[in-house]
């Protein structure tokens, strides 16, 4: 499992340590060169200092000396007039100034300076000067080996100290009992995890509506099919206890009907679960709606016959929308459904597809009793069914059609026909 705190502490502890390794092979380096520098100083004082020496005090000197700088006064005809070490006596050097120099294995760091009638050259071995200048190039880099486990504490409780404000969001959302949606305190929270809160706030408040509609869904089914149900079973008794055949075949056509709507009921509210458990479209392809219409028109066509309706659909456009197919195929059966439940026999019902202002448009015209003005807000409400309605239904139908249209950003509009009364029901899709 991926930890924000390790990959912190990782990256921070190991961009620290290279960070401070790299500061302190710079000071080392400089450290060293300084340490060099002086000790070049430390040799031209030295040669300035013997310019005027008398070669006796400094013979007498050099007894007991144990300086590891090499000391060499010689005449302007190359002769030697003193040396501090015999068995380590060094060439004349021929130019003043500092010089490296390698001279029996061995490397050195010489200076030369001329006085008068002598040359004083100090020299001293690079080995020695080395070994020194790193011994106090280390010592100094003592603090930064003391800072790296400081910074390394400071890492380590900064990014604790950091995180907590997470592992108090996710105590608080475990302490909750099951079933609480209420949103996560933002006060006193950094600026970094607020958008997440805010994120998570959305979210349980779009759970909680949905369980509020689900928990309204589930008991306006049970009350919607309470009748039904009830209905059916009587319905049954009666056919039970008929007299004669006649009075038998009549229940039963009763039952049969009942059945009937308590099926579309079932469907109706499978179909609004569906929707609702979805957040949006199952599936989005590019779909016919002049093929689509067709497919629907064929299927209702044996059901308005038996009713006496003349369902046709008018020339139009072939036009395609982005959408998933079945929930389009539950809208425009619905729309088809609902006109064919409201017209009466002898009447008309019209569906249209064509392409205008820039979008699909889906019209369905019946000659039916139509849907007044007051009412057309109220009628995409689940289990609504306006006043004076005789039509058998289960109020699901527009609704239904309302939250397809709405999951593919569509536009559902009602109205009159131009050419006499009923219901017009124009559905504006955007165009894929």
């Amino acid at each position: 499992m991926s930890s924000i705190r390790r990959r912190l502490l990782v990256g921070l502890l190991a961009g620290l340590l290279l960070v401070l390794t790299a500061s302190g092979y710079a000071t080392y380096r400089q450290a060293r060169v300084e340490i060099n520098d002086l000790f070049d100083y430390q040799l031209q004082q030295a040669a300035l200092a013997l310019r005027n020496q008398n070669l006796l005090t400094l013979a007498l000197a050099s007894e007991d000396s144990e300086s590891d700088l090499l000391i060499q006064i010689w005449d302007r005809a190359r002769g030697l007039l003193y040396v501090s070490r015999r068995q380590q006596e060094l060439p004349f050097a021929t130019q003043t100034g500092f010089t490296d120099l390698q001279w029996q294995n061995e490397r050195w760091r010489l200076f030369a300076l001329q006085a008068g009638e002598r040359v004083v050259q100090v020299a001293q071995p690079l080995r020695v000067r080395s070994r020194m200048s790193a011994d106090i190039a280390l010592r100094n880099m003592a603090p930064f080996l003391l800072l790296l486990p400081g910074m390394g504490l400071v890492v380590w409780f900064g990014v604790g100290a950091g995180l907590r404000p997470l592992d108090r969001i996710a105590a608080d959302i475990q302490r909750r009992r099951t079933g609480a949606l209420e949103p996560v305190a933002t006060e006193r929270l950094p600026a970094e995890i607020t958008p997440l809160v805010r994120a998570l706030n959305d979210l349980l408040g779009r759970l909680a509506h949905l369980f509020d509609t689900q928990r309204q869904f589930i008991a306006d089914a049970a009350h919607e099919l309470r009748t039904p149900l009830t209905a059916v079973r009587l319905q049954a008794e009666w056919a039970q206890q008929a007299p004669d055949a006649e009075q038998r075949a009549e229940a039963l056509r009763d039952l049969r009907t009942g059945l009937e709507r308590a099926s579309h009921l079932v469907e109706q509210l499978l179909a609004m679960a569906r929707l609702d458990a979805a957040p949006s479209a199952a599936r989005v392809e590019p779909v016919d709606l002049l093929a689509l219409a067709k497919t629907v028109i064929a299927e209702q066509a044996a059901i308005a016959d038996a009713r006496g309706i003349d369902i046709g659909l008018l020339p139009g456009d072939a036009v395609t929308v982005a959408g998933d197919p079945i929930e389009l195929r539950a809208l425009f059966g619905n729309l088809v459904d609902n006109a064919l439940r409201y017209t009466p026999a002898g009447g008309q019902v019209d569906v249209a597809v064509r392409q205008a202002s820039g979008a699909a448009v889906l019209e369905v015209r019946d000659t039916g009793p139509g849907i007044p003005v007051t009412e057309r807000e109220r009628v995409f409400d689940r289990f609504y069914r306006g006043s004076g309605t005789t039509a058998p239904g289960s109020g699901l139908g527009l609704a239904i059609v309302k939250q397809v249209a709405d999951r593919h950003r569509a536009r559902v509009c009602l109205g009159e026909p131009t050419d006499g009364p009923g219901l017009r029901i124009r559905v504006n899709f955007p165009l894929s």
